[in-house]
């Protein structure tokens, strides 16, 4: 998620510092690189997007979340109730509710930094190119993994769950099972039924919309073909299914199941139904001086994934 870059001045003050700090002498040349360069370094890092990490794509990012809070409360909730015919003037009638049961889920930082010294600055200087930005991407990149991580199967020591482990979502075991071995037309089967788990247990109120499958069970649906047609299981399932019309790849879930094995999840995309806690995706911090160098730390705060109706989803285990 990119965030607008502010800290410009902050970097130009700083490198003002550094010139006169610890006996390090830098001219105003190396000053002004050294302030440019970070800037560019920000930039890139705040635009740069890693699609093999699909947690923010699958899962809605609640918002409103204070980049403060230590833990978030919500309810998931069950309605009840319909109702009746009265008659003129009848003054019994009857209430509808909810059923909701209060949790709370702890958020947790995390943070990764970087750092360069003065002769890398210097020697970027001379020769007219720019700094090493291999380093901060490699941060960048392992505090996206980190969330998307903690997005999938959440941070067991602080007792947060993910999108692929949490207790209310429902297991529904598969006819067939063990893809490998499978035809097309069993494969198709064993997603109907995943499918039809969620809408005849609601009585038609859930209506999944996708379809989330590991690479390995992707790759056996995607390409095992039904009898004499050219139409393979996956093709067929989206095209008969009532409502599911996407299906996304995760590798997070190749090893979500009990027993570490995949894991297929179904259900209704929806903020509705379940999203992400992430009010701090990626923060980077003024650079501090250290020795002849200088380092900088970047952090985020992650708190995984609630469902507040954890009946409009699925697991599926054992293909």
């Amino acid at each position: 998620m990119a965030q607008k870059i502010t800290r410009f001045d902050m970097y130009c003050d700083l490198a003002e510092r550094l010139g006169y700090a610890e006996g390090v002498r830098m001219d105003a040349n190396e000053t002004a690189y050294f302030a440019r360069q970070l800037e560019s370094i920000d930039k890139k890092l705040y635009e740069k997007r890693y699609p093999e990490f699909k947690g923010t794509q699958i899962v809605p990012i609640m918002s409103g979340v204070d980049e403060g809070a230590e833990e978030y409360t919500f309810r998931s909730i069950t309605e009840y109730g319909i109702s009746d015919p009265i008659a003129n003037y009848g003054d019994k009638i009857k209430r509808g509710d909810v059923q909701g049961n209060e949790e709370s889920t702890k958020l947790f930082g995390h943070a990764l930094g970087y750092g360069y010294t003065i002769q890398d600055m210097r020697r970027g200087r001379m020769t007219g190119q720019p700094l090493d930005a291999s380093r901060a991407l490699g941060v960048r990149r392992g505090i996206a993994a980190r969330n998307d991580e903690v997005l999938a199967i959440g941070y067991a020591a602080l007792g947060i769950k993910g999108f692929y482990n949490n207790a209310s979502v429902e297991l529904v075991s598969p006819t067939t099972g063990t893809w490998s071995g499978a035809t097309a037309d069993q494969i198709a089967a064993d997603l109907h039924k995943i499918e039809n788990d969620i809408i005849t247990d609601s009585k038609g109120a859930e209506m999944p919309n996708v379809l989330v499958l590991p690479p390995s069970l992707f790759g056996y649906a995607n390409t095992k073909l039904r009898t004499n047609t050219d139409t393979t299981a996956l093709q067929a399932f989206l095209k008969n299914s009532q409502s599911v019309k996407e299906c996304v790849i995760w590798a997070r879930g190749e090893t979500a199941g009990s027993g570490s094995v995949a894991r297929i999840a179904m259900g209704r995309r929806d903020p509705e139904t379940l999203e992400g806690i992430l009010p701090v995706p990626f923060y980077q911090m003024a650079p501090q001086q250290e020795g002849l160098g200088f380092v900088v730390n970047c952090d985020s705060r992650c708190g995984g994934v609630v469902f507040r109706y954890p009946g409009a989803w699925r697991y599926t285990d054992g293909c």
